[in-house]
């Protein structure tokens, strides 16, 4: 009798294999892997198995590549990223062993990140740890408990640059700066200034096409998130002399190419210690607060927000306006005119200052 022949999974775009089983994912970098998942999950299945001894970190190797199989490649190392940092405390732990005081720990471990990361990272463990309860490998859920909360973590500034701010900007030499100019001048985020290169310049318009993230401090290279990421925006006049002789990337590491996490901190660390020196006093700018300006100048220049929408690279204007939109001093002083004018003020005022 023949052998039944060996199924091989077609590799996808992203290097990837895939195959399904009841509308359920199972990926793997080599289709045997794929294919192995598939069968130890109908193994489990059939067996309504509880395993006593499983390792949280057992578990999150197994359930990552079922239950977030559908996302983007960014994304997935993004989850990757979490969990690389907040299960070495307890992967270690079985799993019918875990109880709140391991997630307090983690919870612990999270302390002065920031407020995104550490909602995030919650709602993550929270659905692996879910799983782990409809799967029958614990009774309850810890991280559920009434008793155990995470920091509340650190919150942006979400601001608009100073015109001095600016100016220093403009005028401090330094490595960093054109990445900076970018930022401000063309609202590009951080994973897009490093992937700028000469090549993306075309006259005074600017092409977005890619972006750069990390896996563990390493620079990886993918598309924007979104199709509204992908966009040309015009160069202004002020940055044009910066880009002129651009050829390779705008912001790159000492051996010319991609710069990784780590050199791209030390980097703008070092470029806010020039323009404090500079300045004379101390300068706090956040590489996000450009694009924040990037867009309050749109806005002071009278940009219509649905031109906005496509420089900045949103689906919509949601965002900008819940946390982009920060009114600048010359909108505010405009507005207080148009107010004052609109109130017949102008007259009353003129009025009273010549009455004796």
């Amino acid at each position: 009798m023949p052998r039944p022949k060996k199924q091989v999974l077609k590799q996808r775009k992203d290097g990837r294999y895939c195959c399904r089983y009841k509308g359920i994912q199972f990926m793997g970098a080599t289709s045997d892997e794929a294919l192995a998942l598939r069968e130890e999950y109908k193994r489990h299945e059939g067996q309504g198995i509880y395993r006593p001894g499983l390792t949280l970190g057992e578990y999150v190797i197994e359930w990552l590549p079922i239950h977030k199989a559908g996302v983007k490649a960014t994304t997935y190392n993004g989850y990757c990223s979490i969990l690389d940092h907040i299960l070495p405390t307890i992967k270690h732990i079985p799993l019918d062993e875990l109880n709140t005081d391991h997630i307090a720990k983690v919870y612990a471990s999270m302390t002065g990140r920031s407020a995104s990361y550490i909602h995030k990272a919650r709602i993550l463990l929270t659905a692996i740890l879910d799983s782990a309860v409809d799967a029958d490998y614990i009774r309850k859920n810890p991280c559920r408990a009434k008793s155990v909360k995470p920091p509340k973590g650190t919150r942006g500034t979400h601001r608009a640059i100073t015109e001095e701010e600016r100016r220093l900007i403009l005028f401090t030499p330094h490595r960093m700066r054109l990445a900076a100019l970018l930022m401000l001048f063309c609202g590009l985020r951080r994973g897009e200034v490093l992937a700028i290169t000469g090549e993306d310049i075309h006259g005074d318009m600017l092409t977005v096409e890619r972006s750069v993230y990390y896996v563990s401090n390493q620079p990886r290279i993918s598309t924007p998130k979104t199709d509204a990421g992908k966009r040309s925006v015009p160069i202004p006049s002020v940055l044009r002399p910066f880009l002129r002789d651009l050829t390779g990337l705008a912001a790159k590491g000492s051996n010319g190419s991609h710069m990784t996490e780590q050199a791209w901190q030390r980097g703008w660390e070092g470029y806010i210690k020039a323009l404090t020196q500079a300045a004379g006093h101390e300068i706090k700018i956040r590489p996000h607060d450009l694009r924040h300006t990037y867009c309050t100048m749109l806005r002071d220049a009278g940009v219509d927000i649905h031109q906005a929408i496509i420089w900045m690279g949103h689906a919509d204007e949601k965002m900008i306006l819940r946390i982009y939109d920060h009114p600048g001093e010359a909108r505010e002083n405009e507005a207080k005119n148009r107010l004052n004018s609109a109130f017949g003020m102008q007259n009353d005022m003129q009025t009273l200052s010549a009455t004796p």
